[in-house]
């Protein structure tokens, strides 16, 4: 996060400072520092690291700037005068110079640095009355107290982030400003290695867009929402290999260009990032069905114009984005713990495959019309070139709509990692409806034989479990695929089980 660390601006010996710079630089954030915080929240331990640039008056910060980042807060004077005469007739009056060029700005948080360096043979026998950090001290110091620069300058920028989140349902407020604001203060406690205190500015953020997309159903619908309305033309998923999504966050920077998914992808992703960082992969895969669903319902109450299957295929790629992600980020012993949440991920991915099936005519018993297929050609279109790798969730979608046998090939490795994943957690009945759908798309493939075991499995499972409903219904798909079969003289069962029942 070198965007964003704190800069702190550097003038007086530059050749001092850059014989200093390297190690300064490397030995800084090795050790944590108590950050005493405002409003009576408890202290908290931070990593601080920072970027040095050399002093400008045209890079001071200016009145009511409304940022944090790249802004210099804190300002180092770097000598080696060797003694009061030198002090007296050079550096004096370049410290004074310096120090006006801060008050100007009205900055009061600097610091001066006095090298001395142990040289025996030119030090002096008798000390004098004053050494030269006495002077700078009396000169410049004597009234100063102790300062805390940056925490001084982060309350502020709270206060300023509290004061406009206030006007939320004023005419002019914007949600996209907004949004900047507070996604700031989340990378500086990113940058202080406080991901947990990151993440609730994002958090908030989440709650907040979401009460502005609920209260549109009363009525209440205010200017900025209507950028987020438009025509969707950009479907691609979720894109979580990178910690920010530098392409998506300058839409929402423009404030005018941002559909909702890119909305929602950035602020899922960026969610996702912090998680990753502090190793809960599980939570990554908790969240996401939810968030998958909240989307689609926001699409559903702020009507976005998208093109049909167009949503199917963002909720695929974000679902396989998440899965790969948890598996590449996750280790041994939480594996039992996401795959919780991993099991409903592979079964949503699954649900909308078959709906993308259907509609562009992939399945077995279905000839793909001119329609369709420009269907497809559009579809594709829309997912854009990103992330397009091999085994990528993008790849994958494209290979799985490009012909009838891809579709089927990928249609079944993902109903069997949902059914084993839903196994593997207990959760049998899951498992069995997935298995009695995939007896339904082996009927239609003419594989009778394969549909078989899994009507039966399930026949047994909704008799042993009292569901007489299921299991007369059960019972009459197994008679008929039993029909097809017909090899092992199981056709009177059939006629027998129909006679069932239709009684």
């Amino acid at each position: 996060m070198d965007r964003c660390k704190p800069t702190i601006t550097c003038h007086g010996d530059q050749e001092l400072f850059a014989s200093l710079r390297s190690e300064l630089s490397e030995r800084l954030p090795r050790e944590t520092v108590e950050w005493r915080r405002s409003y009576g929240r408890p202290p908290k331990n931070v990593i601080v690291d920072v970027n040095y640039v050399a002093f400008s008056s045209d890079s001071l910060p200016k009145e009511k700037e409304r940022t944090l980042l790249k802004q210099p807060f804190f300002h180092i004077y770097w000598t080696t005068c060797p003694d009061a005469d030198t002090y007296k007739s050079e550096l004096k009056d370049d410290i004074a110079s310096w120090l006006h060029t801060l008050k100007q700005h009205n900055i009061t948080d600097w610091y001066i640095v006095l090298v001395e360096t142990d040289n025996i043979k030119n030090k002096p026998k008798l000390l004098p009355r004053m050494s030269v950090i006495d002077k700078i001290r009396s000169d410049f110091c004597s009234k100063q107290s102790d300062r805390s620069s940056y925490n001084k300058n982060l309350g502020k920028f709270e206060e300023m982030m509290r004061s406009s989140r206030e006007k939320r349902t004023e005419p002019g407020w914007n949600f996209c400003e907004y949004f900047m604001l507070q996604e700031e203060l989340a990378f500086v406690f990113e940058m202080l290695k406080l991901p947990e205190e990151s993440l609730v500015q994002y958090d908030e953020l989440d709650a907040l867009f979401s009460q502005f997309v609920i209260n549109t159903q009363a009525g209440e619908s205010p200017k900025w929402l209507s950028s987020f309305t438009g025509q969707c033309d950009n479907w691609d998923g979720l894109n979580l290999s990178q910690p920010i999504d530098e392409e998506k966050r300058k839409l929402i920077q423009q404030g005018k260009s941002a559909t909702l998914l890119d909305l929602r992808n950035y602020l899922f992703s960026r969610q996702c990032a912090l998680l990753f960082s502090l190793q809960r992969p599980w939570e990554v895969a908790q969240r996401s069905l939810p968030f998958m669903h909240n989307t689609v319902h926001e699409l559903h109450i702020l009507e976005v114009p998208m093109p049909v299957g167009s949503v199917a295929c963002w909720v695929f790629l974000s679902c396989l984005e998440v899965l790969q992600m948890c598996e590449r980020c996750g280790n041994a012993s939480q594996v039992d713990v996401y795959t919780h949440y991993t099991a409903s991920l592979w079964a949503y991915a699954r649900d909308k495959l078959l709906e993308l099936g259907l509609l562009c005519g992939l399945m077995p018993d279905m000839t793909p019309l001119s329609e369709q297929l420009h269907l497809v050609v559009n579809l594709l279109s829309g997912m854009g070139q990103s992330g397009l790798t091999e085994n990528s969730p993008n790849q994958k979608l494209r290979e799985a709509l490009s012909s009838k046998e891809s579709f089927h090939k990928h249609y079944l490795e993902l109903s069997e990692l949902a059914m084993g994943t839903y196994k593997h957690i207990g959760r049998l009945r899951c498992a069995k409806r997935i298995g009695k759908d995939l007896a339904n798309f082996y009927m239609k493939n003419g594989e009778a034989n394969k549909a078989e075991l899994f009507l039966s499995d399930a026949l047994k499972t909704y008799v042993e479990e009292g569901w007489d409903l299921l299991a007369s219904y059960t019972r009459k798909q197994l008679a008929e695929c039993q029909k097809q079969v017909d090899v092992t003289g199981k056709y009177p069962l059939y006629k027998l089980m129909k006679q069932l029942f239709l009684c």
